[in-house]
């Protein structure tokens, strides 16, 4: 498959989604006016009933008006379920054109929440947040989702884990119907009438749902509330039915006051039900889908294997557990109707009946819920590297095991470069202790470089495949030093900012792994003479202790290091082009030292009318 093919591919999905959307939009909004239709009858029906007008006709009529209300209800939430899948096929598919045309940085989840926190490499490596990795791969919109994959992103896995990965990985690329579906089922759409347009909703924070799931207290300990939840109603309805034919309403009347003193008797619980699972609070109901779709799995894959087996804790299907308790919520949210639910919950108890279900579901449930969610977070997960193999038609996966050396790319690149600017480059480290120094003129792509070999053995290192002809590399303990800022709140100056991310470098070969370690620029923020002494120090370091990496300068005297030092650094170097006093870059990657660099020029292409040589 071409890139043009890919595109196409998604433009018809795009658009044959949008088209269902549209059908059955219209068709909701058809419903829709039924079900105001019923409920004008039944009031007709009340209100003739309450002016003492042929009192048999008035309750039938207003009895088949409730009647047909209710089942217009339920026919109209059935049709908004799926006017509301289709909506969210459509997002679904114009988020994987995103992808494909390389629009993806306008899409909406980056993973910022996981950005700024003390990470070794995170920030320098953009893994979250505007432009980074977890957005231009992300197809998780659950927390546990979300989650697992910024843990693979962080936490490399031993080489038998991503072996196992890659197979899962390798299974899922081309089931692009079960991804997508699976991702369809992962957020919701909210209607802002304000603005006018569609916004996801973020996704639930779980840890109330689970609180109340491990509760062992609830309605049901109150029996007498329970017994006289299902007495009452047909007491009730029956001195409604009494007082239409013509009976004094007193029966009915107690019956409502009794009803009434038994919500409030009962409102904590109900209240702690609804707030803990209530669809409107989380959209915890889509989890059942997704569960699904996993049960069904029959790909030949290790860990798609054992994800199913985790789901199999009890006699019952997860995905059928949480399809009762989509129902219940179902009926639950009766409650956000404002005209009916007063009405309906006085004269049936409708909170305390879904309240109580909710609580049968409860016991039902237990303490599985929270590993069947983790399960549908790891698939997420996994379904993010399967669309990432899917899309980007270049990619390899590594080879990634005890054996290999720290780090051999053949035709590296930047994965999050666009790739009709995308420049790739051998790079090889063959041998613990050994380092490349990149040496190179500003702009020349010297950062660019130590991102690419970083980014490449982080996907290498979760599971994905890299923006490679082909890469072997050993596990290794990344440390970086690539973008260093300081912080006036706390006192700490860029200098020494720095020397803390370089000592957590050196500190990292204390260990029993091997470091990849990718320094930029280290200690420019002194004088020359303590510059090159540190650096030079801090590399020998590095390579006595078997380390292996990337460190790039303009200092060309960082290159006269001594000899036996020498023997295990490459020198490597990047260069520009001055042609009509104009600059361009190859991004090509060339053996040797720099000869010199472009400061100056710089200089005078901004207009700064700087002598190219002393005075």
């Amino acid at each position: 498959m071409t890139f043009a093919e890919l595109t196409a591919l998604y433009e018809t999905r795009l658009t044959r989604a949008r088209a269902e959307a549209e059908r059955l939009t219209a068709l909701s909004h058809r419903v829709s006016n039924f079900r105001g239709l019923a409920f004008a009858v039944a009031a007709g029906g009340a209100l003739t009933l309450a002016l003492d007008r042929s009192p048999l006709v008035s309750v039938t009529v207003g009895f088949l008006g409730i009647l047909a209300f209710a089942v217009l209800v339920v026919v109209h939430g059935r049709v908004l379920d799926r006017e509301s899948a289709a909506a969210r096929r459509v997002a679904v598919s114009s988020d994987a054109l995103a992808r494909a045309t390389e629009a993806w940085k306008s899409l909406p989840q980056d993973g910022r929440r996981f950005a700024g926190r003390e990470h070794p490499y995170a920030d320098d490596l953009d893994l979250f947040g505007p432009s980074s990795l977890f957005q231009r791969i992300s197809v998780t919109h659950t927390r546990f989702g979300e989650d697992a994959l910024a843990g693979m992103l962080t936490i490399p896995a031993t080489p038998v884990e991503v072996r196992r990965r890659q197979s899962a990985v390798r299974a899922l690329a081309s089931e692009l119907d079960l991804r997508q579906e699976l991702e369809s089922h992962g957020f919701t759409l909210v209607r802002d009438e304000q603005k006018g347009e569609t916004r996801r909703r973020p996704p639930p924070e779980p840890a109330a749902l689970f609180e109340w799931a491990r509760e062992k207290t609830g309605l049901l300990d109150d029996k007498l509330a329970v017994v006289a939840s299902r007495l009452l109603p047909i007491a009730t309805l029956g001195g409604l039915v009494a007082w239409g034919y013509g009976q004094k309403p007193y029966v009915f009347l107690v019956t409502v006051l009794l009803q009434a003193a038994l919500l409030t008797r009962t409102s904590t619980w109900c209240r702690r039900a609804f707030g803990a699972c209530s669809a409107s609070q989380g959209a915890f109901q889509s989890y059942g889908p997704m569960l699904c779709l996993i049960e069904e799995l029959a790909l030949d894959a290790e860990l798609l294997g054992e994800l199913k087996a985790r789901l199999q804790t009890s006699g019952q299907r997860p995905s059928a557990i949480m399809a009762s308790f989509e129902r219940i919520l179902g009926w639950a949210d009766l409650r956000y109707n404002g005209l009916v639910y007063p009405i309906v919950n006085i004269l049936t108890l409708w909170d305390i009946h879904c309240a109580i279900a909710l609580e049968h579901w409860r016991k039902r449930t237990g303490g599985a819920l929270e590993g069947w969610f983790q399960v549908v977070g790891e698939m997420e997960a996994l379904s993010s590297l399967a669309g990432f193999a899917h899309d980007e038609l270049e990619l390899v996966f590594p080879d990634v095991g005890t054996d290999e050396p720290p780090f051999v790319a053949e035709a590296l690149g930047h994965p999050l470069l666009s790739r009709a600017g995308r420049v790739t480059n051998d790079v090889a480290l063959t041998e613990p202790g050994s380092a490349l120094l990149v040496t190179g003129s500003n702009m020349s792509g010297k950062s660019t470089l130590l991102r690419a070999m970083g980014l490449a053995a982080v996907l290498a290192q979760m599971g994905a495949p890299v923006c490679a002809r082909r890469l072997r590399m050993a596990p290794a303990v990344i440390r970086t030093s690539l973008r260093i800022s300081d912080s006036l709140d706390r006192g700490v100056s860029h200098f020494y900012a720095e020397v803390k991310k370089l000592k957590l470098t050196l500190d990292a070969t204390n260990g029993r792994e091997r470091v990849l370690f990718l320094l930029d620029e280290i200690l420019h923020g002194t004088n020359s003479r303590e510059r090159q002494v540190g650096a030079r120090w801090l590399l020998a370091e590095l390579i006595r202790r078997g380390a292996a990496g990337a460190v790039s300068t303009h200092d060309e005297e960082l290159c006269r290091l001594p000899p036996e030092l020498m023997r295990s650094v490459k020198l490597v170097h990047f260069r520009e082009t001055v042609k009509d006093d104009k600059m361009t870059f190859d991004y090509l990657l060339r053996e040797g030292p720099v000869k010199a660099g472009n400061a100056l020029r710089v200089m005078r292409l901004a207009g700064l009318d700087v002598p190219l040589e002393p005075s």
